[in-house]
C-alpha cells in the first residue's frame, strides 16, 4: 500500500507531503500555514470552506491558513496511479519573498507546474517553484465570487475562547461550553457555520494540531499522545493520520532527516 511522505525543509520551516494512496480521506481540518499543492496523477474530491470542487490531474490547489477542507484522493483511471504534492508555507516566508496571497482559496489549471511538482527535493527548487506557483494562484483566485468566509468579531472570539478551552484540558462540547460560558447549541452553531465542522470534529483537530507542535518540538509521541487527551498511542495515530495523512512516526523521521541535512 503506497503512504503518504512528508518531509520538513529547515530553509524556510516548510512541510511537504507526498499524498499517493488511493482512497486516502482527510478528516476536515485545517493549517495554520498557506497549503498550495498540485494534482501531479488521478483526482481530488475537496471541500474547502464548505464549497465542494473536484480537483484533477494538472490542477493546482490554494488554500489558506485557517479554512477548514476536506478531500478524497483517487485514480482518474481504473488501476491508475494517484499523486497530490502538498507544500505547507508559512506565511512570514512569502511576505519576505514579496509574495502577494491568492484573495480566497480555490484551485485552477497549470499542467506543466503539477508536472514539476513530482520532481522537487531541494529547498531551492521548492522555492523556484513556489515563486511560479504564488502569483500565478493570486492572479488565478481574486477576490469576488465564492470568497472565504470572513466571521464576526464575536464569532472569532467565541473560537478563541473554545481553542483555549481545549488547551487548558476541556475535552468535551459539554465542558467547552462551561467553560467558555455559553450554551452547547451556541458552540454548535458557530462551528457549523462558520468552521464547517461538528463541535466534537473541532475540539479534537484543537488537540491534533497542539499533538502536532509537541510532535516537532520533540516530545515522545506516547506522552504527547496522553497530554492531548487519547486514550491509547493508536487511537492517537490513527486520527492523526486522517488528520494529516501521515503518523506521529513520520513526522519524527521527517524532524530527524532535516536534522541531519
Amino acid at each position: 500500500m503506497n503512504r503518504s511522505e512528508v518531509r520538513r525543509l529547515r530553509l524556510f520551516d516548510l512541510e511537504q507531503v507526498q499524498h499517493q494512496q488511493h482512497g486516502q480521506e482527510w478528516a476536515p481540518h485545517w493549517h495554520e500555514e498557506w497549503s498550495f499543492g498540485a494534482i501531479v496523477q488521478g483526482e481530488c474530491r475537496c471541500s474547502v470552506a464548505g464549497r465542494p470542487f473536484l480537483a484533477r490531474t494538472g490542477d493546482l490547489i490554494a488554500i489558506a491558513p485557517g479554512i477548514v477542507h476536506t478531500g478524497a484522493l483517487s485514480a482518474s483511471t481504473r488501476n491508475g496511479a494517484v499523486l497530490a504534492a502538498m507544500f505547507y508555507v508559512p506565511t512570514a516566508w512569502l511576505r519576505q519573498s514579496g509574495l502577494v496571497t491568492p484573495a480566497r482559496s480555490g484551485s485552477f489549471h497549470a499542467p506543466e507546474l503539477a508536472r514539476q511538482a513530482r520532481e522537487l527535493v531541494s529547498p531551492d527548487a521548492v522555492q523556484a517553484w513556489l515563486q511560479q506557483v504564488v502569483p500565478l494562484a493570486a492572479a488565478a483566485l481574486q477576490a469576488g465570487a465564492d470568497p472565504d468566509p470572513v466571521p464576526s468579531d464575536a464569532v472569532r472570539a467565541l473560537v478563541g475562547r473554545v481553542q483555549s478551552a481545549v488547551l487548558s484540558g476541556e475535552h468535551t462540547v459539554s465542558g467547552v461550553a462551561r467553560h467558555c460560558a455559553v450554551s452547547r447549541e451556541r458552540i454548535h452553531r458557530v462551528m457549523t457555520q462558520w468552521l464547517g465542522m461538528a463541535p466534537a470534529d473541532y475540539l479534537r483537530a484543537v488537540r491534533l494540531h497542539r499533538a502536532k507542535h509537541l510532535v516537532i518540538g520533540g516530545e515522545p509521541v506516547a506522552a504527547v499522545a496522553a497530554e492531548c487527551g487519547f486514550s491509547d498511542q493508536a487511537h492517537f495515530t490513527r486520527w492523526f493520520r486522517r488528520t494529516f495523512g501521515y503518523t506521529p512516526g513520520d513526522l519524527v523521521h521527517a524532524m530527524r532527516q532535516a536534522g541531519a541535512d
